[in-house]
């Protein structure tokens, strides 16, 4: 009997699917798909990764080089880190139909030039985030280009030398 009142439902409702793909697909204005991200703001801060449920944004440092690695195969379009971006270089576009027999046809590789410190010559940041976290702090070129362990040490060293403690 439950069966006869859900046909009755469902006639009524009538068609709720569509032939894709053999019709137009129905794309609302919320709907989600593959992210873009644009070369040009992206600064290689890596917060994309860090929030990204399924890991389908990783970032591995290599020598002078950081690499942001997007496996649209892993992704899950939810849109987390185009919220996350600080310059909005990540935007969601609506493409969907990303089907290949090649999984490499499904990888986007984003490469930054790492800054070198210029004490120990260890690379650390991107050139981008650098130039990004230091344009509203004034003094901070003294700074942009040590990396954090040689700048704890040259802070303690100016401040024995303001204190008097340290000697030329």
């Amino acid at each position: 009997m439950k069966f006869l009142k859900l046909f009755v439902v469902a006639k009524k409702a009538g068609t709720v699917t569509r032939k894709y793909p053999f019709e137009e697909p129905l794309i609302t204005e919320e709907f989600r798909g593959e992210i873009k991200i644009d070369p040009e703001k992206c600064v290689g801060c890596g917060a994309c990764t860090l929030i990204c449920p399924p890991n389908a944004l990783t970032m591995r440092d290599e020598g002078n080089v950081r690499l942001i690695r997007y496996f649209v195969g892993r992704c899950i379009f939810c849109g987390m880190c185009a919220e996350v971006c600080p310059t909005n270089a990540i935007a969601i576009t609506k493409e969907f139909e990303l089907a290949t027999l090649d999984a490499d046809d499904l990888l986007r590789d984003l490469l930054h030039k790492r800054v070198k410190c210029r004490i120990c010559g260890r690379p650390f940041l991107t050139t981008r985030l650098t130039k990004y976290a230091n344009k509203d702090i004034p003094g901070s070129d003294n700074y942009a280009d040590v990396c954090p362990e040689c700048r704890s040490k040259l802070s303690i060293k100016n401040i024995l030398k303001y204190r008097g403690d340290l000697d030329d």
